[in-house]
């Protein structure tokens, strides 16, 4: 194998050291020896821009120019814009001296200026050149196939991008990490400094932007067709050569090859989990045994009690239908986008976790953790529900400010035959979730559960509220919106009074007071607890009721 100590480009000050180079002086641009030649040429026309190229080695006389100083220094100016190699003149011939604005401006703009000893042809300076040039692109696609080769072996034998990273890393000797397009690392060689290194929204942001972190990192996209899979991240605090970019570039084709590989099987095993889903919520399993046989070959638990969360985007249609924008691949991309956050998410909260992307929804089932009893309200796992739920919905915003996600929540399903109600459940809390508190909000089954109910008996509901409170809702009753504040506090606090008044910030005699108007305008006896029950769930259909208006 080649070392990196014998694979680097040739350089103006390595040219000058072959014979009979060595001849050649030096007159000015000593800082500029380190800049890489591509190319030889001998340039004697009058107007050099267009004609000089990157990393061009000039060979001149300067008889075009030879009575024209701007002119002279215009060939340095040009070689600067376009990252020329170096200018070698034979000054003795038609110049005589060599000017003193070329030295100077030569020394300011980094560019070696040289003088041709008179009895050196061209073709003594040119061969030489030419020859190292192909001897080192010779040694570049020698080296290059040596890696190809050694890549080849790697991607043979890996199962995932563990051996690219420390095969990368070994060839450049440089630190190497590679990370998906989220910023989170896959692999890295090279712990003591992509360990540390935390990503933040701006970083990633930066990247998406413009291609790079800062001058310590230098970042490689993994790319497949539009796609970018993620990143190869190089330590570049000692400088990449090009033969390192040969090496990167390999890398990168290898670790594409890898990602498009483990996303073929997430998709295959996504397929499996698919199907599984639409099984449990449409009814297909007649028995639990069959069920939780099913979920057992894919590593899931269905023997245990679950939950259900559906991660559904807020007016998908609107957001896709942008004028400009291409439908397919703007829906594609979101789809994706947010299934692979919530799956990321969820899985660090709870192992053997169904995620699946359900058309414009994520649909989750995961088992219950730090169970305690049969309803989630008040147990240490519903607020560990809420925080992933406040969680994803955070992350999906960060991704995509423009749209919101409503999140809802089942109940605890103790028998799989049960997912099927139990979905249907979560959806339809979503949907009055939207018109109670509006969009982009999280919703508990068990907190609209009286809510569904309602909902489904359909106009009876809004009879009953009239009965019940259309006096209090009369505009003539002074004062309404209070009363019915100090009626829907009362009944909150069961009957309450001390605790009432306390939420009211008001005396109690002033809550005594409201409360015998509010007896008297609804003919009402709030001692009695059917009353109060009645009048509560008359305040529900309230709120149903001016949800929909």
């Amino acid at each position: 194998m080649l070392c990196w100590g014998d694979m680097m480009a040739i350089t103006v000050g390595e040219v000058l050291k072959l014979a009979p180079l060595q001849e050649i002086i030096l007159i000015a641009g000593r800082a500029g020896l380190g800049r890489v030649i591509e190319c030889v040429d001998v340039l004697e026309v009058p107007d050099v821009a267009g004609w000089l190229r990157q990393g061009e080695f000039v060979v001149t006389t300067c008889y075009a120019v030879k009575d024209d100083l701007e002119a002279q220094l215009n060939i340095l100016k040009v070689m600067e814009k376009v990252k020329g190699a170096a200018v070698a003149v034979k000054f003795g011939r038609f110049l005589g001296t060599v000017p003193l604005p070329m030295k100077e401006l030569a020394d300011e703009l980094h560019i070696p200026l040289l003088a041709i000893p008179d009895h050196l042809s061209f073709m003594d300076i040119t061969l030489p050149v030419m020859t190292a040039i192909i001897n080192e692109q010779s040694l570049q696609l020698k080296y290059s196939e040596e890696v190809r080769q050694r890549m080849i072996q790697v991607m043979l034998g890996a199962s995932s991008l563990e051996p690219v990273s420390k095969t990368l890393a070994e060839l450049i000797v440089h630190d190497v990490a590679i990370c998906n397009e989220e910023m989170q690392y896959i692999s890295m060689s090279g712990i003591t400094f992509f360990k540390e290194k935390v990503w933040a929204e701006s970083d990633i942001r930066c990247l998406q932007s413009t291609g790079s972190l800062n001058n310590e990192i230098a970042a490689f996209p993994i790319k497949v067709r539009k796609r970018c899979y993620g990143y190869i991240l190089v330590d570049c605090r000692v400088s990449l050569t090009e033969l390192h970019y040969v090496a990167i570039e390999h890398a990168i084709t290898l670790a594409a090859v890898q990602l498009v590989k483990e996303e073929a099987v997430q998709q295959a095993q996504q397929s499996y989990y698919r199907d599984l889903l639409e099984d449990l919520i449409s009814g297909a399993f007649k028995s639990r045994e069959l069920a939780v046989s099913r979920a057992e070959s894919l590593d899931l638990l269905l023997n245990k009690p679950q939950v259900i969360l559906v991660i559904d985007i807020d007016h998908f249609s609107g957001y896709i239908m942008q004028e400009g924008i291409d439908y397919e691949s703007r829906a594609t991309e979101l789809k994706q986008h947010m299934a692979y956050i919530v799956n990321t998410l969820v899985q660090r909260f709870a192992w053997r976790t169904l995620v699946v992307q359900r058309s414009d929804s994520v649909v989750v089932i995961m088992p219950v953790l730090r169970q305690g009893g049969s309803t989630l309200r008040g147990t240490p796992f519903h607020s560990d529900l809420e925080d992933l739920a406040q969680t994803i919905q955070k992350k999906i915003t960060e991704k995509y400010p423009e749209i919101t996600v409503s999140i809802g929540i089942s109940s605890i399903v103790e028998d799989p035959l049960d997912i099927a109600v139990k979905y249907q459940d979560v959806r339809s809390v979503i949907k009055l979730n939207q018109k109670v508190q509006g969009e982009g909000k999280i919703a508990f089954w068990e907190d609209f559960e009286i809510y569904l109910l309602l909902e489904r008996l359909g106009q009876p509901i809004e009879r009953f509220y009239q009965v019940k409170l259309g006096a209090l809702q009369n505009p003539a009753v002074k004062n309404r919106k209070e009363l019915l504040m100090t009626l829907k506090t009362y009944l909150e606090c069961q009957g309450n009074s001390i605790e009432t008044a306390e939420k009211l910030f008001i005396h109690r005699n002033t809550l005594r007071y409201r409360l015998q108007r509010i007896e008297k305008i609804l003919g009402r006896d709030l001692s009695q607890s059917e009353e109060r029950f009645s009048l509560w769930l008359a305040l529900k259909i309230g709120t149903l009721i001016e949800k929909e208006r």
